[in-house]
């Protein structure tokens, strides 16, 4: 458009052509169009122009053609340095006796501009979710599944769950611990021992002396602060049972037994642990100490303080007397590090009694055994467990579950994370086989969790030297199947910036691959199309330029010598 015009008011000026905003060729034109002005005309795709464009328009106009990008701070240099060689040779021209300018090259090539490998996308875990947190909590109030009933002031009934109460205090795990079936009558004796209270909150293998009276069947009991002995109360009648009376052993316990119950929540019968409590127990302290074992937390508008204190003194739930302690001396902003402490030490007890398998009321049937659980755990951190065990499903009423096409390595990692809401990594867990599980249970944080160990796993393969192509072929639609976005994300980075080894090594794998997948291999691969054709182009020029100038040189030199050399008649 101008070049008509320059050409007729500066007829002897030299003219080169530029292509400015190289950048925006690789750039998201989204994220551009968002950072102009409102009112600015959008960029669109077809707005950028290819490097043929510019050198077929600079071709016709007979001038060099150069692209530069003050973002990557391409070109810049090259422009400069080419405009004043122009103009020197254009000056040589009109002043051809200044023998200095006739050293001056014509402009230069210029190198096509290779833009940057785009970073890896990161892999972002969400929040715990609110199910996670509240879940406990809810748990509590509507006792589903609920194996535990205390009977307090002979007529209040609370319901509860084995696995959170023993967890979070080491009298409720002794206490559920006990053996009191009508084949194992015993006599127990414990012994007062001088040792730190808060040693036995802190773990669950606290070992103490507990004698035994000879040719009886040991209970499996630790030793308690108290003194004095368990007497086995027997009942006979159709509904015989063995009742444990506990008052010697706590003060806060009157006695234990088994017995069915109607479950309040399902109206099914259930064989559960009733626990009668001691007269000087009162519901409402009570229940705040039952909502701390559960959910870690005291509000400090609740009443009774002293009472629940004193609950917490007898049952050794030392937290919850600090707690307690801090709020009556105004100091409730360092319960929130109590809080975080104890459910440092609930996850760590709760991997115990998995291990162990204790309180399991469950069991779930894998390809390659089987493996227990709790359904409380469950019921209260995934929602897909919830309506399994709570609805009206033939698996609610059952003590078996089964899980095709799961290993028991993957349930066992699935397991953990509802338990502590962490993925802790194992031998030969499948991450693949883990994205699956937690998309049918419907876990998006477990899948992210696995998501950022299996490109860990990778990046640290192929740091190592090892092929990792081939795996992430495998990973790529895998993981689009199952939900699994992110590592999706991060295969399809890997195989566009690896295409040109990638279509070499697999290009069976490559042409296997779904029509979107290629689209995306074609749009966004690693150098681009438009460069390696603009390298084709620079290589080849370049060549070109070489034999002229070797051609050149040649002329000049013959040119320079003609009368120095001397003629054979001379000579």
């Amino acid at each position: 458009m101008w070049y008509l015009e320059i050409k007729h008011f500066c007829p002897r000026t030299p003219v080169i052509l530029v292509g400015c905003q190289l950048d925006l060729r690789y750039a998201d034109l989204e994220a551009v169009n968002r950072a102009r002005r409102p009112l600015s005309r959008p960029i669109k795709p077809g707005d950028i122009l290819p490097p043929e464009s510019g050198r077929e328009v600079a071709k016709e106009l007979g001038i060099p053609y150069y692209e530069t990008s003050v973002f990557d701070q391409f070109g810049i240099k090259d422009i400069f340095d080419n405009a004043i060689r122009a103009a020197l040779i254009s000056r040589r021209h009109l002043q051809f006796w200044k023998s200095h300018l006739r050293k001056v090259q014509k402009p230069l090539l210029q190198a096509p501009f290779l833009p940057p490998k785009a970073p890896p996308p990161l892999i972002k875990i969400p929040e715990c979710p609110a199910k996670n947190r509240d879940g406990p909590r809810q748990l509590l109030e509507s006792p589903l599944c609920a194996d535990v009933m205390f009977t307090i002031q002979e007529h209040i009934h609370l319901f509860a769950h084995r696995i959170y109460l023993s967890t979070s205090s080491s009298k409720f795990y002794d206490l559920f611990q006990m053996d009191f079936s009508d084949e194992s009558q015993c006599l127990v004796v414990t012994a007062r021992h001088g040792r730190d209270q808060l040693m036995r909150t802190l773990s669950l293998d606290t070992e103490e002396d507990v004698t035994v009276l000879p040719n009886l069947s040991p209970c499996s009991l630790r030793a308690s602060k108290s003194d004095g002995t368990l007497k086995m109360m027997s009942f006979s009648g159709m509904h015989r049972r063995t009742k444990l009376s506990l008052a010697s052993w706590s003060k806060a316990f009157h006695s234990i037994h088994k017995e069915n119950v109607i479950n309040p929540i399902t109206g099914a019968p259930a064989l559960m642990t009733v626990v009668k409590m001691d007269h000087s127990i009162h519901h409402g302290p009570f229940s705040a100490v039952l909502r701390f074992l559960y959910t870690g937390e005291l509000d400090e508008k609740e009443k009774d303080l002293m009472k629940i204190a004193q609950i917490a003194e007898i049952l050794e739930v030392f937290d919850l007397r600090m707690m307690v302690e801090n709020i009556m001396n105004n100091e409730g902003f360092m319960n929130q590090e109590i809080t975080k402490a104890f459910h440092v030490r609930k996850a760590n007890r709760i991997k115990e009694c998995l291990a162990k398998n204790n309180f399991t009321d469950v069991v779930f049937r894998l390809d390659d055994g089987t493996i227990n659980a709790h359904k409380p755990l469950l019921i209260s951190s995934c929602d897909w467990m919830a309506a399994l065990f709570g609805g009206s499903f033939m698996e609610s009423a059952n003590d078996e579950v089964s899980f095709p096409n799961t290993s028991r390595v993957c349930m066992q990692a699935v397991l953990e994370y509802l338990y502590t809401n962490q993925l802790s990594p194992m031998a030969d867990l499948d991450p693949m086989e883990l994205i699956a599980l937690a998309n049918r249970l419907c876990l998006p944080r477990l899948i992210a969790l696995t998501e950022q160990y299996a490109a860990s796993e990778l990046v640290k393969a192929s740091k190592e030297g090892q092929d990792i192509d081939g795996e992430v072929l495998t990973y790529l639609e895998l993981a689009q199947f199952h939900n699994a976005n992110q590592l999706a994300a991060w295969c399809l980075h890997h195989i566009c910036t690896h295409y040109n080894r990638i279509c070499a090594n697999y290009r069976k794998e490559i042409k296997s691959k779904s029509l979107e997948n290629q689209e995306y291999f074609e749009k966004h691969r690693w150098p681009p199309v438009w460069y390696l054709k603009e390298e084709d182009h620079y290589q080849r020029v370049k060549k070109e330029r070489e034999k002229e100038d070797v051609v050149l040189n040649k002329h000049h030199s013959r040119w320079r010598w003609c009368f120095w050399s001397t003629s054979p008649a001379v000579a």
